[in-house]
């Protein structure tokens, strides 16, 4: 583990230890396997397993949406890879809630889900499909032009295929500012959701939600995550993923 790595672990835990908070929160992941890996960003289902146990035994009910200040917890996974359809039955097994923020222009591709498997799985009741964009893109690099068809055929390709409402987006590697914010809002994206830690009620814009990643987290880590340990990091992953 390196340096930066062991700093941060300790930051978290002891601003965990503290603050105890059961604020309700975003968390998210990339992808789960079994027997096939499909992302180095995959976490195996023993560790998942091990997740959804922290978090209930925590006192944490697991929601698509968060209704309450306290203690409900919603879980999202970004891009659209396999290992979830591969592994379908565990999340029906588990009762697990959960929302697959999806990019239309990688399906059908090596490693992620294909037109028909999504289609597929988006009738599941546990299963919540809505956008990460069209192409994956920094937002922020883009023209005007470019980012509203980003996330205007992301919406309207994704509502096509599986029939539900696409009111919801989370940013490419996490990266926004509010020119972006405001082009989603009138487009119809009542909820977008950033790579910043913090509970779910503390608002970044009024629309933009904090998430916190928990991929590859021990169980331990997980529970100091829980409590609100990495809102210590906030400011650093402000200065990271909010750009001008």
């Amino acid at each position: 583990m390196s340096l930066s790595s062991i700093i941060k672990n300790t930051l978290v835990r002891v601003s965990g230890f503290f603050l105890n908070s059961r604020k309700s929160r975003c968390i998210f992941y990339h992808d789960i396997h079994s027997e096939v890996r499909f992302t180095n960003m995959s976490n195996s289902v023993e560790l998942f397993k091990d997740h959804v146990k922290t978090i209930r035994n925590s006192g944490f009910e697991i929601v698509h949406d968060i209704t309450k200040e306290y203690n409900q917890i919603s879980i999202s996974f970004d891009d659209g890879w396999r290992g979830i359809f591969e592994n379908i039955e565990l999340i029906n097994r588990l009762k697990v809630p959960i929302t697959l923020f999806v990019v239309p222009s990688f399906l059908d591709k090596e490693n992620y889900l294909t037109e028909k498997e999504l289609v597929s799985i988006s009738k599941n009741p546990y299963i919540k499909i809505q956008s990460h964009t069209l192409n994956h893109f920094d937002l922020t690099s883009l023209r005007d032009d470019v980012l509203k068809e980003e996330l205007t055929f992301s919406k309207n390709r994704l509502e096509s295929l599986c029939g539900v409402l696409v009111d919801s987006v989370c940013y490419p590697k996490g990266l926004f500012n509010s020119k972006i914010v405001n082009f989603a809002t009138n487009i119809g994206y009542r909820y977008q959701y950033s790579s910043l830690p913090g509970s779910y009620y503390k608002d970044i814009y009024p629309t933009v939600k904090r998430r916190s990643l928990v991929q590859h987290l021990s169980s331990r880590q997980l529970e100091y995550t829980l409590r609100g340990g990495d809102s210590i990091l906030y400011f650093w992953y402000k200065f990271k993923h909010i750009k001008k």
